[in-house]
C-alpha cells in the first residue's frame, strides 16, 4: 500500500486504464448475449461483440475533448449493424438497426446512471475528516469505488438486457420503417441530450484543470433521475408494442380462421352440389336403362359405346378424385389434389377420416387445409417438388403426417417452436398456428423434423390428435 501511496498517479492512471479494458470486454460479452436470442446464426452474435469491442477500444483511445466522439458513436452503431446484418444471412435489417441503437442508447444510460450514483458517492465521502487526513483511505477508496463503478454499469445493462429480453417476446418477427421510428421515439431526446451532458462535464474539468472552479463535479438527482426514467421508457414502449403486436396477431388469427370457415362453407356447397348431381343421376337412371335397351335391340353397338361413355363421364365428375371416408376432407383434399396436379407437383394421399374418433369435421379440414397450403407454397421453389399425406389411427390416438420437400433447412422460431413465417403481409404465418392450437383442443400437439436429403430437406409435419 506504501508503494501505490508514494507512486499514486502512475498507479491511479494504469488501474484505472485496466478497468475500462475491462469494462469494454464485459459490454462486449453482454452485446453478445444481446444479440444471441435474436440472430438465425450463432456466429452473429459473437462476430457483432467482437466489432463492437474493437470499435469501443478505438473510441476509448480518442481524446475526451476531440469532436470525433459524436461521429465515432455513429461509426460504432452503423458498423455494428452491417455486420449484424450481414454475418446473419441478410435477415430482418431493421430490427438489427433497431437493436445496434438500442444497446448504444441503453449502454450510455446505465453507465451515467452508475456515474452519477459514483457523483454521490465521492460527496458523501467527503464528508468525513478521516478522508482527508488519511493517504491510505484515499487510495483504498479510490480502488474499491472504481472498481464497484464500473462493475454497477456492467450489472445494470446486464439486468436491463435481461428485462427487454423478456418483454420483446416476439425475437423473429420482421421489424417495419414506421415501426423502428415508433420505438425509437424516446430515443431520440436521450441522444441529443448526451452531448449536452458531455459538454457540461467538460466545461466543468476544464474549469478545474485551469483553477476556476475549485470543486469536484456536483451529484444530481436531476440527471439520474433523467436517466433512470430514459430506460423505463424504452422498456415500456417495447412492452407496449410486443401487446399491441400480440393483440393484432390475434385479430389475423381470428380473421384466418373466418377466411377458413368460408372456405368450408363452399367445401359444404360443393358437397351439395355433388350430393345433387347424384340424385339426379338416380333420378334418371329408369331412363338411361331404357335408352340403353332400345340401343341394344336396334344393334346400335357404336352409339351405346358413345351414351356409356358419356354416362360414365358424368357420373365420374360427381365423384371426389381423393376418398377420405367423409365428405368434407373430400373435397378439400380433391381440391388441392388438382391445384397440386396444375403446379406439376407430385401428390400422393393415403389419408382415411378416423369414424371411429369424436373428432369435428370443421377442425379436421382446418388442419388438413392449412397443412397443404404450407407445403404447396413450399413445393413452388423446388425443383422435384413432392408432397405426401397419410395417417396412423392406434386405439384412440390419430395421428396426420404430412412430408414435402423443401429448398434448404426452414428456420425454426425457438420460442414457437414452429417456422418462422417469411411473409411479410399482414394476417400471414397463422397456418401452423392455428393447426397447434386444434390439436392441443384435442389433447394432441404437433412436431416438426426436417431431414436432410441429397437435393435439399424433406419437412415432415406430424399433428396428433386423442380422440
Amino acid at each position: 500500500m506504501g508503494y501505490i501511496v508514494s507512486n499514486f498517479e502512475s498507479f491511479a492512471d494504469i488501474y484505472v486504464r485496466c478497468l475500462v479494458l475491462a469494462y469494454i470486454l464485459s459490454m462486449a460479452i453482454i452485446f453478445a448475449l444481446w444479440m444471441k436470442p435474436f440472430v438465425r446464426e450463432r456466429k452473429a452474435a459473437y462476430l457483432t461483440a467482437s466489432t463492437y469491442f474493437t470499435l469501443r477500444f478505438i473510441y476509448y483511445l480518442i481524446p475526451v475533448d476531440s469532436d470525433l466522439l459524436q461521429e465515432f458513436s455513429l461509426v460504432i452503431v452503423l458498423i455494428s449493424f452491417v455486420v449484424a446484418w450481414l454475418s446473419d444471412n441478410k435477415s430482418n435489417p431493421i430490427q438489427k438497426l433497431f437493436l445496434c441503437i438500442l444497446f448504444y442508447v441503453m449502454s450510455f444510460l446505465t453507465y451515467e446512471i452508475s456515474v452519477e450514483i459514483g457523483l454521490f458517492e465521492s460527496e458523501l465521502i467527503l464528508r468525513f475528516d478521516w478522508y482527508h487526513s488519511d493517504a491510505k483511505a484515499i487510495a483504498i477508496e479510490f480502488i474499491i469505488w472504481n472498481f464497484v463503478d464500473y462493475l454497477l454499469a456492467a450489472v445494470i445493462m446486464f439486468v436491463t438486457m435481461r428485462i427487454i429480453h423478456k418483454t420483446y417476446r416476439r425475437k423473429f418477427e420482421e421489424l417495419s420503417w414506421k415501426e423502428l421510428l415508433i420505438l425509437l421515439t424516446p430515443s431520440w431526446a436521450i441522444l441529443i441530450v448526451k452531448p449536452i451532458m458531455l459538454a457540461y462535464f467538460r466545461l466543468w474539468m476544464d474549469g478545474i484543470s485551469n483553477g476556476s472552479i475549485k470543486e469536484n463535479i456536483p451529484a444530481s438527482i436531476y440527471r439520474l433521475v433523467f436517466c433512470v426514467l430514459s430506460v423505463f421508457s424504452l422498456v415500456f414502449i417495447i412492452m407496449l408494442y410486443q401487446n399491441i403486436k400480440e393483440s393484432q396477431e390475434n385479430e389475423f388469427a381470428n380473421k384466418a380462421l373466418e377466411d377458413q370457415t368460408e372456405d368450408i362453407k363452399r367445401h359444404m356447397a360443393r358437397i351439395e352440389e355433388m350430393y345433387e348431381k347424384i340424385r339426379a343421376m338416380r333420378h334418371d337412371m329408369g331412363n338411361h336403362m331404357a335408352v340403353m335397351e332400345g340401343l341394344i335391340e336396334n344393334h346400335e353397338r357404336q352409339a351405346l359405346d358413345e351414351y356409356i361413355g358419356q354416362w360414365k363421364k358424368n357420373y365420374e365428375e360427381s365423384q371426389m378424385p381423393v376418398k377420405t371416408g367423409n365428405p368434407i376432407t373430400d373435397v378439400a383434399i380433391s381440391e388441392y389434389a388438382q391445384r397440386f396436379e396444375k403446379a406439376g407437383i407430385m401428390f400422393e394421399s393415403s389419408f382415411c377420416y378416423p369414424q371411429a374418433l369424436d373428432i369435428d369435421p370443421f377442425d379436421m379440414c382446418i388442419v388438413i387445409t392449412n397443412a397443404l397450403q404450407n407445403a404447396y407454397e413450399a413445393s413452388l421453389s423446388v425443383q422435384d417438388p413432392a408432397v405426401s399425406l397419410a395417417c396412423v389411427l392406434r386405439n384412440n390416438t390419430f395421428i396426420i403426417n404430412l412430408k414435402n420437400h423443401t429448398a434448404g433447412k426452414v428456420f425454426v422460431d425457438p420460442e414457437e417452436n414452429i417456422p418462422a413465417s417469411s411473409k411479410k403481409e399482414d394476417g400471414h404465418g397463422y397456418g401452423l398456428k392455428n393447426i397447434r392450437t386444434i390439436a392441443r383442443k384435442y389433447n394432441g400437439d404437433i412436431e416438426i423434423r426436417q431431414e436432410a436429403e441429397r437435393d435439399g430437406y424433406v419437412f415432415v409435419l406430424n399433428v396428433m390428435f386423442i380422440g
